[in-house]
């Protein structure tokens, strides 16, 4: 199934494909070459290993959903898998919670999903529009941001802290926005975004991808807040950023793709 829904893209997303995997390698041998501790196997599996496996499986993934293919699921528990240790890594717990405990059993749900609903001639599933359902998503998104936000503000204990990224992105918002609110703002919205988006995609409906592109542009500007606050963090930070950067341009794409095939629910 794997070769065989690679063989289904077309010639210009197999070459945007191969061109983003290339910089990601390139970016990753170039970074742990020079930011590798060659006396700790910790720093050496994680910049060599840990962070391509999850930038070459993470970019296939979103690729595959683009194009309504069921193989992104495989691909995906591999990206949750290792992007999860990245993040755990990195101290954004809330990252490595999301990826382990909610996208890895996502994965199955799609399978599941999804093989029951693909075209037998083009092996895409068939696409969904979700109507005026719309404005109930969004109120709810709205509502799950704010009271996160505020409960992650507010609450101390092994939940908030967990959800909260590292200290020192939340002291660079802070000093850029002089908001104290601006941390638990973004975190708060990365989840919830990313959770309604995985939903939607379970359930083969096309309005996932303006939350995928919101997710997107959020999280690159937080790994961004990551290597100016943490330049050590480059062998592993630069070729995830560089993943991210993938996805938004792939997720613009897929939304320009899944809806011009959606059709009401």
């Amino acid at each position: 199934m794997l070769w065989q829904d690679l063989t289904r893209l077309n010639r210009y997303e197999r070459y945007w494909l191969a061109a983003f995997l290339l910089i990601i390698m390139l970016s990753t041998l170039w970074f742990s070459s020079t930011g590798t501790d060659w006396q700790s196997w910790r720093s050496i599996t994680l910049n060599w290993l840990i962070s391509p496996l999850s930038a070459i499986s993470g970019v296939l993934c979103v690729v595959m959903a683009a194009k309504g293919l069921l193989s992104n699921w495989i691909w995906g528990l591999i990206s949750a898998s290792s992007y999860g240790l990245i993040a755990w890594t990195s101290g954004y717990y809330g990252d490595w919670l999301l990826n382990w405990f909610y996208f890895l059993p996502a994965q199955f749900f799609i399978y599941y999903s999804w093989r029951h609903q693909l075209h037998s001639e083009t092996r895409q599933v068939r696409v969904r529009r979700l109507g005026w359902h719309w404005l109930w998503v969004l109120v709810v998104v709205g509502v799950g941001v704010t009271a996160l936000a505020q409960m992650l503000n507010g609450l101390d204990g092994f939940i908030s802290d967990a959800l909260k990224r590292n200290s020192a992105v939340y002291d660079s918002l802070q000093t850029l926005t002089g908001f104290d609110l601006s941390g638990p703002l973004l975190d708060a919205s990365t989840v919830v975004l990313q959770i309604t988006a995985q939903l939607l995609m379970i359930r083969m409906f096309a309005a996932q991808w303006p939350f995928w592109i919101a997710t997107n542009v959020l999280t690159i500007f937080a790994w961004s807040l990551v290597l100016l606050t943490t330049p050590d963090s480059a062998p592993y930070a630069v070729p995830t950023l560089l993943m991210w950067i993938a996805f938004l341009i792939n997720s613009v794409y897929g939304a320009v793709s899944w809806h011009r095939g959606a059709k009401i629910a």
